[in-house]
């Protein structure tokens, strides 16, 4: 399979990097697999990895607020969380697993920046409505 050439998103910065030679070998091989250039198969990985740390974090941040949602239920019982609150984390998951799978990582700050607008909109800012 012949591979692409370049990505057609503009211009472009040069990395350069170093890698063992088994490392390397483990790499153009995966990108031959691909049928894509050790340039985009190194970007691709790129991309996944910092989607997964993005993710990661938004989960544990989740977990967190769960927890301080069920302590402070501590004092007169377990605090039921709101059902909207569940399904707006629920949802989160399903995208964040979406654009996962789509390798794009720009989906992923568009829905940070959008959640953070929404936010501040909540809270009072920008016009104060959500």
């Amino acid at each position: 399979m012949p591979r692409a050439k370049g990505t057609g998103k503009g211009p472009t910065e040069r990395f350069n990097i170093r890698l063992d030679e088994d490392t390397a070998r483990f790499y153009r091989t995966k990108a031959n697999e691909h049928g894509i250039s050790i340039s985009e198969f190194l970007r691709q990985t790129l991309v996944q990895g910092v989607i997964a740390e993005n993710v990661h974090e938004i989960e544990q941040r989740l977990r967190r607020l769960i927890e301080e949602i069920r302590a402070g239920g501590q004092v007169g019982g377990d605090v039921a969380i709101p059902d909207e609150l569940l399904l707006s984390i629920f949802t989160s998951e399903a995208m964040l697993a979406a654009i996962v799978e789509a390798r794009d990582v720009q989906k992923l700050y568009e829905a940070q920046d959008k959640a953070k607008a929404r936010i501040t909109r909540m809270k009072g800012g920008a016009h104060g409505k959500a």
